[in-house]
C-alpha cells in the first residue's frame, strides 16, 4: 500500500478510538446518575439514529458535489472542537444538555463523514488494491473494538468523563493532522453541476435513487446487504440471552471474544479471496451455516465456536462488499450509494428485532438454526438470480 493509504487507515483508527471513547464513556457516566441519567441516555441514543435517518441522504449527495478530503477535515476539526469546549463543564446537569447536543452535532458530522470516507478511498487507492486495503481496515478497526473499551473503563475509572473528552478530541484533532498530510489529486466530482441548492441538493438524491435501479447489479448489492441487516438484528437481539441457553456463566462473553477473534481472522484471509459477486455470496452462505453450530447438541465449546466462523465469514462479505460497491459504482455517484447502504441498514435492521420480540418461544438455541439457515437459503437464492441473470 502507498503513503497516502496507510494514513488514510490512521486516520480511521484514530477516530474509531475517538468514537468508543466518546460512546463509553458517556454512556457510562449517564446510566450511573440514575433515573436521570436514564431518560438522558434514551434522548442520546435515540438522536443518533434520527439524525443519520434524516440526513445521510443528504449526506452523500454532498459527498458527490465537493471534494471528499474537505468534507473530511472540516469535520474532524468541527468534532474536536467541540470535544474540547464540552470537557470544560462541571455542572452535571449542564453536562448532560451538553453531551445530548454535542452528540447531536457528532451524528450530523457523521452522516457527512462516513459516505465521504468511504467514496474518498477510491481516490486514494487502486482499484487492484481495493480488496487489500479494505481488509488492513477491518484489522486494524476490530483489535480498536476490541480494546479501546478496555482504555475507555480505565480513563472513566482512574480519571474523568472530561479527561474522557479530551482524548477524544484529540483523537480528532490526530485524524486531521493525517487527512491533511495527505497528498492526493483528488478530482471533484460532478463538477460542472449547478449552484447548491436545497433543491439541487434534492434532486441529486433523486438522481442517485435512479442510478440505483438502473444499475441491476449495484441495486442487487444493496438489497442483499438490507435483507443481511435484518439476520443480523435478529442475531444480536439473540446474543445476550446465551449465559441462559447455554446454562454456562460467561457463555456471551466467550461468543463476543470469538466473534472478534473470527473477525480479525477473517480480515487476514479476505485478501486471498477472489473479488467476484460468487465468492461474497459462497462468503454468507457459510456464515448461516456456522451459525446452525450453535444450535447443535454438541459440546458447548464447540458450539459456540459457531460463531467465530460466523464472524470470520462475515468479515470476508463486508470486505468484499464494500470493494464490490467501490469497482462497480462510478466516482460521481458513490456517496450517495453509500449514504443508501447506511440508511437502509438502519431502516430494515429493526425488523428483525421486532420479529424476535413479538413472535413466542424465540429465545431458544434453534433459533440460531433458523437465523442461519435463513441467511444460507437467502444467500444460495441470490446466487441462482445472478447466475440466470448476471
Amino acid at each position: 500500500m502507498n503513503a497516502n493509504a496507510i494514513k488514510l487507515i490512521s486516520s480511521r483508527v484514530v477516530n474509531k478510538i475517538g468514537n468508543v471513547l466518546y460512546d463509553y464513556g458517556n454512556n457510562a457516566w449517564m446510566a450511573s446518575l440514575g433515573t436521570l441519567g436514564q431518560q438522558f441516555l434514551g434522548f442520546y441514543q435515540l438522536t443518533d439514529l434520527l439524525i443519520a435517518i434524516m440526513l445521510n441522504p443528504f449526506g452523500g449527495a454532498i459527498a458527490d458535489r465537493f471534494k471528499r478530503r474537505k468534507i473530511l477535515l472540516w469535520t474532524d476539526a468541527l468534532c474536536a472542537m467541540l470535544c474540547f469546549g464540552v470537557a470544560f463543564i462541571s455542572q452535571e446537569r449542564l453536562m448532560l444538555y451538553a453531551l445530548i447536543g454535542v452528540n447531536a452535532v457528532l451524528a450530523i458530522s457523521s452522516a457527512f463523514s462516513s459516505p465521504a470516507n468511504k467514496s474518498f478511498t477510491t481516490a486514494v487507492v487502486t482499484k487492484e488494491e481495493l480488496v487489500t486495503f479494505n481488509a488492513n481496515l477491518e484489522v486494524a478497526l476490530k483489535i480498536i473494538s476490541v480494546s479501546a473499551p478496555i482504555l475507555s473503563y480505565a480513563v472513566l475509572k482512574l480519571a474523568s468523563l472530561q479527561a474522557t473528552l479530551v482524548l477524544d478530541g484529540i483523537s480528532f484533532v490526530l485524524s486531521f493532522l493525517l487527512v491533511f498530510a495527505m497528498k492526493v489529486e483528488e478530482e471533484q466530482p460532478n463538477q460542472g453541476k449547478a449552484g447548491l441548492t436545497f433543491q439541487t441538493i434534492l434532486g441529486d438524491i433523486v438522481d442517485g435513487a435512479r442510478f440505483i435501479f438502473r444499475e441491476k447489479e449495484v441495486f442487487f448489492l444493496l438489497m442483499v446487504a438490507s435483507l443481511v441487516n435484518t439476520f443480523m438484528a435478529a442475531l444480536n437481539y439473540l446474543l445476550p440471552f446465551t449465559d441462559k441457553l447455554y446454562a454456562q456463566a460467561g457463555s456471551y462473553a466467550t461468543l463476543l471474544s470469538l466473534g472478534a477473534g473470527g473477525a480479525i481472522a477473517g480480515a487476514l484471509i479476505a485478501r486471498k479471496v477472489p473479488n467476484t459477486m460468487n465468492a461474497l455470496l459462497v462468503s454468507l452462505c457459510l456464515c448461516g451455516v456456522s451459525l446452525i453450530l450453535l444450535a447443535l447438541p454438541i459440546p458447548v465449546f464447540l458450539a459456540q465456536s459457531g460463531h467465530f466462523f460466523f464472524e470470520l465469514f462475515l468479515t470476508i462479505f463486508n470486505i468484499h462488499f464494500f470493494s464490490q460497491v467501490q469497482t462497480r459504482v462510478p466516482n460521481d455517484y458513490l456517496g450517495r450509494v453509500f449514504s443508501t447502504i447506511f440508511t437502509l441498514a438502519i431502516l430494515f435492521m429493526p425488523f428483525g428485532t421486532l420479529f424476535m420480540t413479538l413472535m413466542p418461544n424465540t429465545i431458544q438455541l434453534i433459533s440460531f438454526a433458523m437465523i442461519g439457515l435463513g441467511i444460507a437459503i437467502f444467500s444460495l437464492g441470490s446466487m441462482i438470480y445472478l447466475s440466470k441473470n448476471g
